[in-house]
Formats: C-alpha cells, sequence, structure tokens
C-alpha cells in the first residue's frame, strides 16, 4: 500500500513530515514532495499550495511521479453546516467544483465536462477508515458533501448560495480538483477537514 497526503498549506501536513522515516525530497514544478514511510507504510506527503489549479498539479505530478494507491486531502474548511463547530471534522461522501458553472450551455452547476458529472465520488473504505479515526480520538465528526473553489467563503450570500445548490457541509479550495484528478486516473479518494470558521461575515480573512 502507498498513500499520497496533500495539503494546501504546510502547517496542515508538517506533523506528517515529522513523523516520516527516511523522507527523501524532490521537486516537480514547485512542489515537494516527501517520501518515506509512516508507521511502515509508504507514504507521499505534498504541500499544494492554495487554489483549485495548484492542487490538481500536485495530484497529478504525485499520481504521474510516485503511483499512490490512495490520495487523501487534508487541510482546513469553512463550515456550512450547523452541526459542524470549530475543530469538528468533516468527511466528504463527495466533493463538488461550487465555482464551476457551464449552466448558461444547459450544464447543471457544477458539471466537469470530459468527466461528466457534478459529484465526485470519495472512496467508501478510506471515508470509514478517516470518521473511525477522528472519533477515536474524541472528534465531532460528520460525513457529506465539500464544496471546493477559487474563492475564500466569507459571506453569508456566498455560503448560502453553495448550501441552496449543492446541499455541502463544508467548503474549502482544494478537495475537489484532487477528487477530479483521482477521477481521471482512477485513484481511490478522500477528503477530511478541520472547520475553522463558519465560512461568514465572522470568517478570519
Amino acid at each position: 500500500m502507498k498513500i499520497g497526503i496533500i495539503g494546501a498549506m504546510d502547517i496542515e501536513v508538517q506533523g506528517l513530515k515529522e513523523l516520516m522515516d527516511g523522507a527523501e525530497i524532490e521537486r516537480i514544478s514547485t512542489v515537494d514532495f516527501y517520501h518515506g514511510k509512516i508507521s511502515g507504510i509508504e507514504t507521499i506527503v505534498a504541500t499544494a499550495g492554495v487554489g483549485k489549479v495548484n492542487a490538481a498539479v500536485c495530484a497529478q505530478s504525485m499520481i504521474l511521479r510516485y503511483g499512490p494507491d490512495i490520495v487523501i486531502n487534508v487541510g482546513v474548511a469553512g463550515g456550512l453546516d450547523p452541526g459542524l463547530g470549530i475543530g469538528d471534522i468533516a468527511i466528504a461522501e463527495s466533493v463538488v467544483e461550487h465555482d464551476m458553472d457551464t449552466s448558461p450551455l444547459g450544464d447543471a452547476l457544477g458539471f466537469i465536462s470530459g468527466i461528466n458529472r457534478v459529484h465526485m465520488k470519495c472512496d467508501e473504505k478510506i471515508m470509514r477508515l478517516m470518521e473511525r479515526a477522528a472519533k477515536n480520538i474524541g472528534l465531532n465528526v460528520k460525513r457529506g458533501i465539500i464544496a471546493s473553489g477559487d474563492q475564500f467563503i466569507s459571506e453569508r450570500y456566498e455560503r448560502n448560495v453553495i448550501i441552496d445548490n449543492f446541499g455541502a457541509i463544508a467548503a474549502e479550495m482544494e478537495g475537489a480538483s484532487i477528487g477530479h484528478v483521482c477521477v481521471m486516473n482512477d485513484v481511490p479518494f478522500g477528503v477530511l477537514r478541520a472547520i475553522s470558521d463558519g465560512a461568514n461575515d465572522d470568517s478570519v480573512t
């Protein structure tokens, strides 16, 4: 088993890098990939940078260079569900690109041409394992749709648009683009996000 883990910011994956034994670092397209073992399992950890394009480049480079069996995206997100508070965990059952819009052509909002879908489903086994791990350390966990887009959601109007159109429980800027790449490459994936704010007027910008 070979696991790839991607975060947008270094603080989101730094602890994983510190756990890694025998790490080798390789830079591809400005991204440093740490390749070693965590608890005896071959693991690749990378900091993609913020946003969908950075995340997609990172995910594609990781898959082509290292061939992970699964890819996991970790980090923080804005909470959209009233049952999620700061520090709680959102685990994606599927991911959507909320800023993808070819609806003037007759497509559904969020429809992605090429893979021809709105929702990109996460791997059920990965979901179960992440949920169990989070609950085992006493965290509140909710599974549902996580929405990604190239904008920091900090206004109630933007928040409500995403909830109304997608039923999402959290919003962030990378998970769906990583899922998009994984779907194109037939690699199972999962997305786990810690809630950092309410994706509303009280969010820190």
